[in-house]
């Protein structure tokens, strides 16, 4: 992205050279949104830094992460001394969204496209004793402003709530029974798809860089926040930021999960089915498979559709993929974390109405069906990192692992916080090679549009699966659902 720009730049009409912003919130929060959104414009220097000994910079002991060195500073150092080196391969310094650095593209912003919303409605919310009631009535304060944006002619292509620091203190989640959530986030974007415009939430304290009350995990340094942000509104202003270089075109990879709706009676829950689908541009559909009650005690934890679910969702999942492409694609290859059950269990036979599903779009489709789940086999070599990302072993021809994380070379280091684990075949129905397949697991983990990391270590078709499922559980059954998957980002 930082030397060539997005891939999108050298295809006709997969590249926006301008993305129209839209603003609700305080006079206060859009005059910060838009004042982040104005220093995107320029580069902005990564702030990561590590200590390096003396020793090692001097040649004197061995260097673990040689290609982070390009020399020594001023004079030969003495072995006490230290220094920091800035991590340029890690994190790359930001170069700038704007139509004059690679990216060419820009923010546009106009007063027409902005939404003001006065401190004393908000605060009136936010004193609502009843915490369901008080996000709910949020989300429609909100929505009403979204609605008035999305009709405003031309409307902006991608809306950022620009939100209070109250609002995530005091509205942010709260728990309705078991483990269903309330959650003010994805409620506003379940309530809002309707109107067609992808939305982007954005909080000031995100902003200035300081860490939010009650944030897990350590706020990303400022050159990062800026590669995420910019690289998620190019995607959701319809750019391809890029694309893998091995798959074939007309292969549709299609990610099948399951999500609580609602529980009832604590052992009888309600579960609905959702399925994503990606092309080789990573462009994703989603959809949402009819609700089903699952009995935890008698069927066990994992739930598995009937065999007339599974057909419905596949047949619906394939017949977007050809209403948006134009043809339909020539293999098939689903994800899953769960085993596919077949005649042995009765009605729920998915097995069965998967294939099915696939054959009624049509009968030429080759299709892989494939249980990935994490190993406990753990892999070691000399030396003091993990095994390198991307290695394959199989033992015996049950056994294929697959490390999606581990040292990378081209890092020169292994960029992760804990023991990596491998991913293995459980399952597999198909003609495809074991070693194949996980070498599209490989490829699946550089998908994820919502940042810039090097690569994740799970594939875009179970990564995304639960954020899709947390905002569709938020969509009433009745209610139309938007297929885009940048209404779920």
């Amino acid at each position: 992205m930082a030397e060539f720009g997005p891939f999108g730049v050298n295809v006709s009409g997969l590249h926006p050279s301008q993305i129209r912003l839209g603003f609700i919130g305080t006079r206060e929060t859009i005059a910060g949104a838009k004042e982040w959104v104005q220093e995107l414009q320029s580069p902005i220097e990564s702030e990561n830094r590590k200590t390096v000994s003396a020793a090692v910079s001097a040649g004197l002991v061995e260097n673990p992460n040689s290609l982070f060195w390009d020399g020594i500073l001023d004079a030969e150092p003495s072995l006490d001394e230290a220094f920091v080196r800035i991590y340029k391969i890690l994190n790359r310094d930001f170069i700038g969204f704007s139509p004059h650095t690679p990216f060419k593209c820009g923010f546009q912003v106009n007063d027409r496209w902005d939404r003001t919303l006065q401190p004393h409605e908000i605060k009136a919310l936010l004193t609502i004793e009843d915490k369901q009631r008080r996000i709910w009535e949020l989300v429609g304060l909100w929505d009403d402003h979204i609605k008035s944006l999305a009709q405003t002619k031309p409307s902006p292509d991608i809306i950022v709530l620009a939100l209070t620091q109250e609002i995530e203190e005091e509205a942010h989640a709260v728990r309705v029974t078991g483990n269903f959530y309330l959650n003010f986030r994805r409620a506003i974007k379940a309530r809002s798809m309707k109107w067609g415009i992808p939305i982007q939430l954005i909080q000031r304290n995100t902003i200035l860089g300081k860490k939010s009350k009650g944030r897990k995990g350590p706020l990303q340094e400022k050159a990062t926040r800026a590669w995420n942000f910019c690289t998620a509104q190019y995607y959701k202003a319809d750019g391809v930021a890029w694309r893998p270089t091995a798959f074939q075109q007309e292969t549709c990879f299609v990610g099948i999960d399951f999500f609580v709706a609602r529980e009832l009676r604590n052992r009888l829950t309600m579960r609905s089915s959702v399925a994503q689908a990606f092309d080789y541009l990573g462009q994703g559909l989603v959809l949402r498979g009819d609700p089903f009650e699952w009995d935890e005690e008698k069927e066990g934890r994992s739930p598995h559709m009937t065999r007339e679910g599974a057909r419905k969702l596949m047949r619906a999942t394939l017949g977007e993929y050809v209403r948006v492409k134009g043809t339909t694609p020539k293999r098939v290859v689903v994800h899953k974390s769960s085993r596919f059950w077949g005649t042995n269990h009765g009605d729920y036979n998915e097995l069965d109405g998967f294939q099915e599903g696939i054959r009624e779009v049509f009968s030429g489709i080759e299709y892989d069906l494939v249980t990935l789940s994490r190993s406990r086999v753990r892999l070691f070599r000399e030396g003091a990192y993990p095994p390198l990302r991307g290695t394959y072993c199989h033992i015996g021809d049950d056994a294929h692992l697959l490390y999606t994380t581990g040292f990378t070379p081209y890092l020169a280091t292994y960029p992760g916080s804990y023991v990596p684990e491998p991913w293995q075949i459980i399952e597999h129905h198909g003609g495809s090679s074991k070693k194949d397949l996980l070498r599209e697991v490989l490829e699946l983990t550089k998908m994820n549009v919502n940042n810039c990391s090097f690569a994740d270590g799970t594939p875009i078709t179970l990564s995304f699966s639960e954020k899709v499922g947390e905002i569709m559980k938020h969509i009433p059954e009745h209610e139309s659902l938007q297929t885009g998957y940048k209404f779920y980002m």
